[in-house]
């Protein structure tokens, strides 16, 4: 059995789209993007890669709107130069639209969802845009997605889909499959996929790793203890912070013989969230919010290629597995155990990355609430920072048994070090909105 946590979108009809801003139908867009991404049931790591392609589509289209924001081509890996520009009238905006849809229906499962979208989009626009205009518009947008298609067709992707599944080592320290479903690790390959902007998958691997050893005196045996201690005495703030940052898209439960799968939103999709709260609140214009999406998507696309490089060649092992191996047999983490090795944090790395982008983008004193659990049933938390945001989420995988002390310090400085990298390579002068 399956059981869905949606987030709820609005079903537009052509009378009510038309009406809508500019801003309003890219937020609109993202949401309907995020909500499809976890109805699909997408790994955490696919899952960023499906928000990172659409927005750069309707970047490398709305851009012309703005002449202070320059073409990704010659930044990103393997990323041509655009379509050069209509000789006609050209509406970017409807380009834009046209360009995130097309991307973003050919890399879901339910595309369906997205094409029915453009489909009323289209449908608003033929009382009020002129045919001619509404035609180069569609063709310029077209010509757009077909080349950002082309590009990620080349990253890879679908060659790891053929390849091996992961097998466990069984050495000393190396991860094993984990309860409750004891699932083969996920996504191993993941280290394959062409990065946007990092030179190796290995490029910000930390120097400074968490080395396996229960010798009673070393930082691993001490940090299991502290996992382990932390969840016999965890108090309601850490659990709700825990459960809070869970952003487990697939959590498996069993009930007696019962079994059955609750679908939730992935990391990405919680800061892709979050990035649409902050860029509604501030009122940034369509250009702007545009960029916030792309660089925040970029940011934890290669997030997640340069954890998952570290996961697959560290191989660490997690604290459930140690912990019932050696301390306390009946001893049960607080949330669900990911199917992956422990070192370092998807979490930490993709949302210190993405916090990065963003405080550069809005400030490092910018308050907010987040209320991208509030579907959930989990109440919105406020943070006077995304950094602070960022770091609580860290935190909460300790909190929650599944990660180390170590592994989330060391993680958020691995993340900070991939966001700062996306700024210098795709933001050469950051500056806040305005």
């Amino acid at each position: 059995m399956v059981c869905r946590l949606l987030i709820p979108f609005l079903v537009l009809s052509s009378s009510v789209l038309a009406a809508q801003t500019k801003e309003q139908v890219l937020h609109h867009l993202n949401q309907l993007l995020v909500t499809t991404v976890m109805d699909d049931l997408f790994t955490p790591p696919v899952a960023a890669r499906i928000y990172t392609y659409p927005n750069i589509a309707f970047y490398e289209c709305i851009r012309h709107e703005d002449p202070a924001l320059l073409p990704l081509a010659g930044k990103l890996n393997g990323l041509a130069p655009p379509p050069p520009e209509k000789k006609v009238a050209c509406d970017y905006f409807i380009a834009a639209c046209i360009a995130f849809s097309l991307t973003g229906e050919s890399l879901v499962g339910s595309e369906y969802k997205i094409k029915d979208w453009r489909e009323v989009f289209l449908d608003s626009l033929k009382k009020i845009t002129e045919p001619g205009l509404l035609s180069a518009s569609f063709e310029y947008g077209n010509k757009v997605a077909g080349a950002i298609t082309a590009w990620y067709k080349k990253d890879h992707y679908s060659e790891t889909r053929a390849m091996m599944r992961y097998v466990a080592s069984g050495k000393p320290g190396k991860w094993q499959p984990t309860p409750v479903d004891f699932a083969p690790g996920l996504e191993p390959h993941w280290k394959s996929i062409r990065p946007m902007t990092l030179k190796t998958a290995g490029q910000f691997s930390p120097a400074k790793k968490l080395s396996y050893s229960m010798a009673k005196q070393s930082l691993f045996y001490k940090n299991v203890m502290e996992v382990y201690e932390t969840g016999k005495k965890s108090d309601s703030l850490k659990k709700a912070i825990a459960y809070y940052w869970d952003d487990n898209p697939n959590i498996s439960v069993e009930q007696g013989h019962f079994n059955y799968f609750i679908h939730k939103i992935s990391p990405a999709g919680h800061w892709i969230m979050l990035t649409r709260q902050v860029c509604i609140d501030k009122e940034i214009p369509v250009t702007r919010s545009s960029q916030a999406y792309t660089l925040a998507a970029i940011s934890m696309f290669d997030g997640f290629i340069s954890c998952w490089h570290e996961k697959y060649t560290t191989e660490l092992i997690r604290p459930v597995t140690v912990i019932n191996r050696y301390i306390d047999e009946k001893w049960e983490p607080l949330i669900q155990t990911p199917p992956f090795p422990e070192f370092t944090s998807g979490h930490a790395v993709i949302s210190s990355a993405a916090a990065t982008v963003l405080t550069a983008l809005f400030g490092d004193n910018y308050s907010f609430t987040d209320n991208t659990e509030v579907p959930f049933g989990i109440p919105a938390r406020t943070f006077p920072s995304f950094l602070t945001a960022s770091e609580e989420c860290a935190w909460s995988r300790v909190y929650g048994g599944i990660h180390y002390p170590e592994t989330a310090r060391i993680s958020i400085e691995q993340g900070i070090k991939i966001g700062r990298y996306v700024l210098q390579t795709c933001l050469p002068s950051p500056g806040k909105l305005k």
